[in-house]
């Protein structure tokens, strides 16, 4: 055989298991499934959805499924998938020590937004850090997924995933801040006896979350809103109404992974486009427009998953839960 022909087959043959390892795998949307199921079982068990190195587990499983399905050769896929088996292995074993510490320069990702990063260390010491430990862990992955998306094209297309970061951050306060206020509140009644109120609780900020089935208000694959969706839309312009002050009603549009012509960003364009246009119908019923913000997850963040092994009919059923839009609301009571 001609020497130059036989190094090249050489070269050839020891790379290829180096380029199959980059992309992702049927085995690997299994390895994601399985540490979901145990996952839930840690969330319905003992431990709940709101413990710290759960919920950074599962924001971590989250982010690993979307890159999968995005075919990502980084690395950050299989590096999410180390992260959230470690931590689902040491609460399985009821281990006590576990590291608060969130690696921030995993292959594939760049760190962001070091301001974010700096408050996620203050909050960290904060006194009521329970009270907001699941928003927090679930900010620190955000910021290292809004690293890759960053690394992959530019700050204009991750800029969406820091503000995504930036309002668990702020969520997490909010929820310690009304913490603390709900302590110093009891110490109050403690030292004046009881029967001697302190007031009603005016002026603690309040975050609430509603979702809407994207299947109730919107034509399968269209922003166009169908004939039933006003009813649910005026309840929700009601419930905001009720509010003493709004500072802001975030809008996040999400979709399903499906997509036939497997182009995944018309369904970011897609979940953008219902965001705005539930903007517009609660601005025409007198819901301040300029308090009003929209975003677009596209496929982010599934609530299920279901197998590519089904029909496609199937899975459109599956998914339906996938296919909704998160309002967030902020303000006084």
């Amino acid at each position: 055989m001609n020497k130059s022909l036989l190094l090249l087959l050489t070269v050839l043959c020891f790379n290829l298991p180096a380029y199959a390892a980059d992309a992702p795998m049927p085995i690997h949307l299994e390895q994601i499934e399985a540490l979901q199921k145990r996952s839930d079982k840690l969330v319905f068990g003992e431990v709940g959805a709101d413990n710290y190195h759960l919920a950074k587990a599962r924001a971590w499983l989250d982010l690993a499924l979307s890159e999968y399905h995005q075919t990502d050769t980084s690395g950050l896929m299989f590096a999410a998938i180390v992260q959230a088996e470690n931590l689902i292995s040491a609460l399985e074993k009821k281990q006590q020590d576990i590291s608060m510490d969130t690696p921030n320069t995993l292959q594939g990702t760049e760190v962001v937004r070091t301001d974010l990063w700096d408050k996620v260390a203050v909050a960290k010491q904060n006194l009521f850090v329970k009270c907001g430990q699941r928003q927090l862990a679930e900010a620190e992955v955000e910021l290292v997924w809004a690293g890759h998306e960053k690394m992959e094209a530019g700050w204009a297309h991750a800029e969406s995933y820091g503000r995504s970061a930036e309002d668990s951050l702020y969520n997490a306060q909010v929820a310690m801040d009304n913490c603390g206020k709900d302590d110093a509140k009891a110490k109050a009644l403690a030292l004046a006896g009881a029967g001697a109120g302190t007031g009603d609780g005016a002026g603690v900020r309040n975050v609430e979350k509603f979702t809407l089935s994207g299947d109730a208000l919107f034509v399968f694959g269209s922003d166009q809103l169908v004939s039933g969706a006003s009813a649910s839309l005026d309840k929700l312009a009601d419930a905001i109404k009720e509010w003493a002050e709004i500072k802001e009603v975030k809008l996040v549009g999400y979709t399903d992974r499906l997509r036939s012509d497997g182009n995944e960003s018309k369904n970011q364009q897609l979940s953008e486009a219902r965001a705005e246009r539930i903007k517009q119908y609660l601005a025409s019923k007198g819901i301040a427009a300029e308090k009003i913000s929209t975003k677009g997850g596209g496929s982010s963040k599934p609530v299920v998953n279901c197998s590519n092994k089904m029909s496609k009919e199937k899975q459109v059923v599956c998914l339906q839960p996938n296919r909704r839009v998160e309002i967030t609301l902020r303000g006084e009571k």
